[in-house]
């Protein structure tokens, strides 16, 4: 019989209940769904817990897999950093102990040992890009979340968003999926590297003590919700790690495509982060080369070489 390989399965949300109820300290009876909007081929497994007293919850089931080289470290330091900003006041979902006191457990899968945490559930509706005053909270959470974040000291490791992370390993995958048959459209891409990574080599001396530090990696208008209120919730941050506070920032230009919207939104975006977080002008200088990095760093994540990308799109039937 031909052996063979599992590369993505989904656990049952039956089973995902049954480790929610024996694990951790919830009221029967437990039921959980898997969040299909999130069911892509680049996306974590999320499932809405409900337990016996309303309450409501999110369970992250992380890929398997070395496509971004994570340890049980990382997802450490991704749980502990949450902790750390909660415990400050900051608007952010946070992970759900278990009766054991830990937060970071794992499974075995087909494909392998897959590790899985809750979280609370963010409640609300997703920023809104036309709403001026939400942006504004956007950019001023994130600037408290980048200045909060600088006393923020943990044993584990975590693979850190520099330039190998963002540039080097993606520019290798785009090369081997790209080398037969875009080589025209490689060489582009590689000339738009070279100029970012030459103008981003004179700023990065010049960026404050603060430039560097734990930093979200892939806020955007749909990892941040607004009660009734408009209170924030931030969530989803498994792209977390110390990086360029520039980087977070064109990271969520680009998710958002702020800067092609009206000049009165980027601004109040803007004006919210600055009235925490003063951008120096070598940071503001660097978003530009960093908005080329992150739309590389975009092509290399869903030039995916693992069997769970196709060749072909399938329309709704």
């Amino acid at each position: 019989m031909t052996t063979i390989h599992i590369v993505r399965s989904f656990i049952s949300a039956e089973s995902v209940a049954e480790i929610v109820a024996a694990e951790y300290d919830c009221p029967a009876p437990v039921s959980a769904k898997l969040f299909t909007k999130l069911l892509r081929t680049q996306d974590n497994d999320h499932y809405l817990v409900k337990t016996g007293d309303g309450k409501q919850y999110a369970f992250r089931l992380y890929q398997q897999g070395d496509r971004y080289r994570r340890a049980e470290s990382d997802y450490l330091y991704e749980i502990e950093w949450l902790n750390f900003l909660q415990e400050r006041g900051l608007p952010v979902s946070h992970p759900i102990s278990r009766r054991d006191g830990g937060y970071v457990s794992s499974l075995d899968a087909p494909e392998g040992t897959r590790y899985y945490a809750m979280f609370s559930l963010a409640h609300g509706t997703p920023l809104s890009l036309h709403d001026p005053e939400q942006l504004y909270t956007m950019g001023e959470m994130m600037a408290r979340i980048h200045v909060a974040s600088n006393k923020f000291h943990t044993p584990h490791a975590r693979k850190p968003l520099d330039l190998a992370y963002l540039l080097d390993r993606p520019l290798e995958r785009i090369g081997r999926s790209w080398a037969d048959e875009h080589v025209g459209d490689l060489d582009l891409v590689l000339a738009a590297v070279e100029e970012a990574r030459d103008e981003l080599a004179g700023l990065t001396a010049q960026f404050p003590a603060d430039g560097w530090g734990p930093i979200g990696g892939d806020f955007h208008q749909s990892s941040v919700y607004f009660s009734e209120t408009n209170q924030p919730t931030f969530f989803n941050f498994d792209l977390c790690g110390p990086g360029w506070r520039a980087y977070d920032i064109a990271a969520f230009l680009s998710n958002s495509n702020l800067t092609h919207n009206s000049t009165e939104h980027a601004e109040a975006f803007f004006a919210g982060y600055f009235s925490v977080r003063p951008l120096s002008d070598a940071e503001h200088a660097a978003i530009h080369p960093f908005l080329t990095i992150r739309r590389v760093w975009l092509m290399g994540a869903f030039a995916r070489e693992d069997g769970l990308v196709g060749h072909t799109f399938m329309g709704s039937i």
